[in-house]
């Protein structure tokens, strides 16, 4: 058997996606619990934050004729983001899911406000040269 040699800028990108993995596994989104109700047909999820809620199983393609038992051998991914149901080769993206639940306009102004807060290079030196030009316009007043 072949041994591999990693290099050291390998090693430098495994680090950085382990950070990256460590970093979504701690994501108050993720679903840490999921379990299906048989009195209401539907799934209650349990998210890292403490936060959860309830989809009917309506709302989840492919599982209209499965069995209680097959319902109940639900398997959640390790990152939390996703639902599976192996015995009938069913898969569902949480993040998907929720947005079919609640609407688009909910999840687009959740991913809008993180991504406001986002900090990067190219947006701090943007702030930076506005600033020098003497910042924001004010808000001019109708009326």
């Amino acid at each position: 058997m072949a041994t591999a040699v990693v290099s050291a800028r390998d090693r430098d990108r495994f680090a950085r996606a382990r950070a990256r993995g460590e970093a979504h596994a701690n994501d108050p989104s993720a679903v840490i619990g999921a379990a299906y109700d048989r009195d209401r047909d539907a799934f209650s999820l349990t998210f890292r934050s403490g936060g959860s809620m309830t989809i009917p199983r309506r709302m989840i393609l492919g599982l209209a004729g499965a069995s209680v038992p097959t319902l109940e051998s639900m398997t959640i991914s390790p990152a939390g983001d996703a639902l599976s149901w192996r015995g009938i080769d069913v898969d569902v993206y949480v993040p998907g899911l929720v947005e079919r639940a609640f609407g688009s306009r909910l999840l687009a102004a959740a991913t809008g406000r993180r991504g406001g807060r986002r900090r990067s290079k190219a947006k701090t030196a943007a702030a930076q040269l506005n600033g020098e030009k003497g910042g924001r316009p004010r808000r001019q007043r109708q009326g």
